[in-house]
């Protein structure tokens, strides 16, 4: 196993990790990576780049640090130029700057905390948040009314920093504990996964042969090609944009909306039809069973709306956890926790090793089982002191790990290019099964306090880390200072980010900027006016689909082991009614399609060719969105977006 410093799967000796080196380099890239993903998605709202998984900001800062380091001198003996190893821990330090900045984290979680306080002072029809203001503790939220409307509305930061310091500080702590157990999560199963399981850990490939000196993907006339169409593409569809009468080649995302074809169809809602050279590029690197369930279950979920439209008993919206029928996300959070449970007890071997090892003094383990502990203690009791109940908040804690091994295993076993797999967090669930006489007003208030730490997956950490180890692994250097890059880049983050966040949006308000975040920071306020207006009982049809999803995922799990060459995949269940999933369920058909005819007709060899063309795709959007990124901010213009939001 390639896990030593100093040595690499390939036995070729490499130069040491350098800790100082990186931090010195990595760091000051990691912030640029959060400024300019706060400047994108936040303050400007020109482009969505963390709503794909591989985060086209990165890859281009990190394509132009290997070119630096490619101008620096040869060093194979301490010199100057960056080693492998040492340039792929900083992508995915870039990449821990860029997941906290994004919307689905900072994005939602900062304006969470502001806005209660700033509802009540904004208008007296809001005067029904005074008792949950009142109730939650005072590091919880932002009590002040002028630090709170300062973030929405732009103030001086020396009315803001006062009335942010406790509750900013409180969370900060209770975020890097949340993400050091993560990264202690990330060091107990990594090794099972690259190396017993052996996952592919698909979005990898792409940094890793970017920096690969004895890589001919450069050499590819078809990687070259892939890259040059997708450029010309995005080039001359945002030379329409700004000018309409230029020529254009086609459209790259449609909305067929049903919602007055009749009771049936208009139970679909809005179905997206996207056609995104970058996704296809991603997906073609994806196994074929995976890219089939991913297609094939979205549509049979949708088939499953056109029914419940047929028959008159649909209602709700598909991608909301509670009242709905047929509810997809309630289906999908049964199918999660199977997944998990299988994928923990299939793991047993891994558990006694773990045992063995701990008993045999070795220290790394011990360290880690030492940080699930210890966090554990300290979030439960964070999470008692916001108003749940003991086991309520160990259901709770337990439902945010189980998200997490989710996410990582979807990251490392399928590397869909998006998985905003929304509202999956402990709320949902647990209002719906304990709704009644076992869950108070009080519990609700403190599940909306933490809903927005889980409102989506897209915006995660613990995927990163684990990507980070299997790089890592790849060029043999997961080592201590590897990891302790790591974890210090995520302690900088959540703590420094958070402050960075509040300092840029603050200086212009929320409600100024075009991106409308403090919808976003009232989303999880909202379930409580919801709980406030209906009746207190479960929500027996959630409960119901639950079971559902749980029954078909066991199934599913059965029919993989009995029949050699299934193309049915629980986890292509498990995202089905994920709006992610109704975003590329197209491309994802079309690299299924291209991929079988590839391998049936062409065989392996084909198949290498069309990966390179595939990488040329993904990278030539890149490049394109980096272009039009850079063309936005520096004129002040709307540039055209290589997705759709």
């Amino acid at each position: 196993m390639a896990s030593q410093q100093g040595s690499s799967t390939s036995g070729v000796s490499l130069p040491e990790f350098r800790l100082p080196v990186v931090l010195l380099i990595g760091w000051p890239l990691t912030i640029l990576s959060f400024y300019l993903v706060m400047r994108i998605e936040q303050i400007e709202k020109i482009g969505l780049p963390t709503g794909i998984a591989i985060y086209y900001p990165v890859v281009v800062i990190f394509a132009l640090l290997l070119l630096v380091n490619r101008l620096v001198g040869r060093n194979n003996d301490g010199g100057a130029r960056l080693s492998v190893s040492e340039l792929l821990c900083m992508y995915s330090m870039m990449n821990l700057g860029a997941c906290f900045a994004s919307w689905e984290s900072f994005g939602t979680f900062i304006p969470s905390l502001a806005y209660p306080a700033y509802a009540v002072a904004s208008s007296p029809l809001n005067s029904w948040l005074q008792p949950v203001i009142a109730a939650l503790p005072s590091w919880a939220i932002v009590k002040d009314p002028a630090a709170a409307t300062a973030i929405f509305q732009g103030h001086p930061w020396s009315t803001v920093w006062r009335g942010w310091l406790v509750p900013l500080s409180a969370w900060g702590g209770l975020l890097c504990t949340l993400f050091l157990m993560y990264l202690a999560l990330t060091r107990l199963l990594w090794e099972s996964w690259a190396h017993d399981e052996k996952l592919a850990f698909p979005l990898t490939m792409v940094p890793i042969e970017m920096s690969d000196p004895g890589a001919t993907l450069w050499k590819s006339r078809l990687f070259w090609a892939g890259g040059a169409f997708a450029a010309a593409l995005d080039l001359l569809n945002g030379l329409h944009q700004i000018i309409p009468a230029f020529p254009t080649l086609f459209e790259k995302g449609y909305f067929i909306r049903f919602d007055s074809a009749g009771p049936a169809w208009s139970a679909l809602g809005t179905v997206p039809i996207t056609i995104h050279p970058l996704m296809f590029g991603i997906a073609f690197l994806l196994r074929t069973d995976l890219l089939f369930s991913t297609w094939f279950f979205y549509l049979l979920g949708q088939a499953q709306l056109y029914v419940a439209g047929m028959l008159g008993v649909a209602h709700g919206s598909p991608y909301i956890f509670l009242g709905n029928s047929p509810g997809l996300l309630a289906q999908n959070f049964g199918a999660m926790c199977v997944l998990v449970a299988a994928l923990l007890w299939n793991s047993k071997s891994l558990w006694f090793e773990h045992i063995r090892r701990i008993r045999g003094g070795e220290i790394r383990v011990i360290e880690n089982y030492a940080i699930l502990a210890v966090g554990s203690i300290v979030l439960l009791f964070a999470f008692n002191q916001l108003g749940l109940s003991i086991w309520l908040a160990a259901l709770a804690l337990l439902i945010l790990l189980v998200l997490a091994i989710f996410v990582s295993r979807l990251r490392a076993e399928l590397g869909l290019a998006v998985h905003n797999l929304q509202f999956m967090g402990p709320d949902g669930p647990l209002i719906g099964v304990f709704n009644g006489h076992l869950l108070t007003a009080h519990n609700n208030d403190a599940f909306t306090a933490l809903s927005s730490l889980s409102r989506s997956l897209q915006g995660h950490p613990m995927p990163h880390l684990m990507e980070a180890a299997y790089m890592a692994d790849r060029v043999g250097t997961t080592s201590r200072r590897f990891w302790t890059a790591i974890a210090l880049t995520g302690i900088l983050c959540v703590i420094g980010g958070a402050w960075l966040f509040l300092w840029m949006t603050s200086g212009r308000g929320l409600e100024l900027m075009t991106g409308n975040y403090q919808n976003l920071g009232a989303e999880g306020w909202g379930h409580i006016r919801g709980f406030a207006m209906s009746p207190h009982v479960p929500d027996i049809g959630a409960i119901e689909e639950m079971g559902g999803g749980t029954l078909v995922t066991v199934l599913l799990i059965v029919l993989q082991r009995f029949w050699i060459g299934c193309p049915f995949h629980p986890v292509g269940y498990a995202i089905s009614g994920s709006w992610g999933t109704s975003m590329v369920w197209v491309p994802v058909f079309i690299a299924w399609l291209v991929k079988s005819l590839t391998l049936k007709y062409g065989g392996a060899a084909a198949y290498r060719k069309g990966v390179s063309f595939a990488l040329g795709l993904v990278l030539g959007e890149f490049v394109a969105g980096a272009f039009w990124t850079a063309f936005s901010l520096l004129f002040g213009v709307q540039g055209y977006r290589i997705w759709l939001f």
